[in-house]
């Protein structure tokens, strides 16, 4: 469980960056301006950690050295979990059959999961519409507080990554319920972004969209690890992800400026939520490429 990503990916994520936000690069690092007008070095943004673990980041810190930077690493050695700590969710696959797979997961998971299967209502599409899964992403993104990248970045991540990055949208009888966009790398299949809307979180679709995803992936990968993505401990995401058997690893994010990324954005995220879409559509592709911690 301690497999970070791999070299080969992160160059590509970066080359998706940087041919969506225009930036330059100094050796591993993207230089990436703020609005205070002061320069970050960063490796990398918009992925939630990196090719590199907790023990293997002297280079890049003695690179930083005297500058702002900030670093995101996977730390697998750290257990001493606190509330709002940044995790990523991550499960082991040891089988491929559906049923089991099923059997493993913890009783409200499995529940839902079985309910959907059995009213056979929900149909997936896959990697049909980019356009489509950016006004899902867009919307679930102004429900969190949370400005949106341009719709560029996901083409430009679709064009480097290719066969190892998919797009996921769920109706019901025409009706959008939501969306996901995974990865594959390394044999670990990544639930990067996506969500529920909000008009059905009660109705719990989200475990069923998570297991439809894992089983298509599944079925077309070679997948040992199934990664969650990046959630405050303790948090609401945190506990949906762990009833399907997820546990927690440590993301380091080291900076110059120490904080952290959950508490800090509260207040924020407040104020974004508050904002008429149309001018968090018009502004947030534009300021996303002076945010850091995205």
């Amino acid at each position: 469980m301690n497999r970070a990503y791999s070299k080969e990916l992160i160059d590509l994520w970066k080359k998706a960056i940087k041919d969506t936000y225009r930036l330059e690069e100094y050796m591993d690092f993207l230089i990436q301006p703020t609005i205070t007008g002061s320069k970050y070095l960063t490796y990398l943004p918009m992925i939630n950690y990196t090719d590199r673990t907790s023990d293997e980041a002297e280079d890049l810190l003695e690179l930083a050295k005297e500058q702002n930077y900030q670093i995101r690493l996977l730390n697998p050695y750290y257990q001493d979990f606190k509330d709002f700590d940044t995790v990523t969710l991550r499960m082991p696959i040891t089988t491929k059959d559906e049923e089991e797979l099923i059997k493993s997961y913890r009783k409200l998971a499995k529940r839902s999961i079985n309910k959907d299967r059995k009213n056979g209502g929900i149909k997936v599409k896959i990697d049909n519409n980019i356009d489509l899964f950016y006004d899902i992403i867009a919307t679930i993104y102004k429900d969190h507080g949370t400005p949106i990248f341009p719709k560029e970045f996901l083409y430009n991540l679709k064009k480097y990554l290719d066969e190892r990055l998919h797009f996921y949208t769920f109706f019901e009888d025409d009706e959008i319920l939501g969306g996901y966009m995974v990865f594959v790398d390394n044999k670990i299949l990544t639930l990067q972004l996506g969500g529920i809307l909000n008009n059905f979180k009660k109705r719990h679709n989200g475990y069923y969209f998570h297991h439809k995803v894992i089983m298509n992936m599944l079925e077309n990968h070679d997948i040992e690890i199934v990664d969650f993505g990046r959630s405050g401990y303790n948090s609401g995401t945190f506990f949906f992800k762990t009833r399907f058997g997820a546990n927690p690893v440590k993301i380091d994010i080291l900076s110059s400026e120490q904080k952290n990324v959950y508490q800090s954005y509260q207040l924020a995220a407040t104020i974004w939520k508050k904002i008429p879409k149309p001018i968090t559509d018009f502004v947030g592709p534009k300021l996303t490429k002076y945010l850091v911690d995205l």
